[in-house]
């Protein structure tokens, strides 16, 4: 399951990097002659395009940027919860013989019974 997640945000992550990297591209090919990837049929000297398409390029690149920013911090988020159950389940299955111990609330470490009191005294 934690592998399949990874696997999701690593390629989440590389869709973000490939979003990041087109418009940078296409005023490559542009500025080199081609036709921007689409974008100008004619190349730069002859691209009749509208005052608005720069700005709706832009937020677009945004709007995905942002959609996958926030895919990959709610599988991070999944991972982690994944994990802590993991660690959590190892320590119960370790030390299983204490009767006392509570699931922490704040991610912590193991809390026993103690909570709140000195050792000692």
């Amino acid at each position: 399951m934690v592998v399949f997640l990874k696997t999701v945000r690593g390629l989440l992550i590389l869709a973000a990097l490939a979003i990041a990297v087109v418009p940078p591209a296409a005023l490559i090919d542009l500025l080199t002659g081609g036709t921007g990837y689409g974008l100008c049929e004619n190349g730069l000297a002859g691209c009749d395009s509208a005052f608005l398409d720069g700005p709706a390029m832009a937020l677009r690149v945004f709007i995905g940027l942002f959609l996958v920013t926030v895919g990959v911090r709610v599988v991070s988020r999944i991972i982690a919860r994944v994990e802590k159950r993991r660690r959590w389940d190892a320590a119960v299955a370790y030390y299983g013989d204490f009767s006392d111990l509570q699931e922490p609330s704040d991610g912590g470490a193991l809390e026993s019974g103690t909570r709140g009191r000195v050792l000692g005294s």
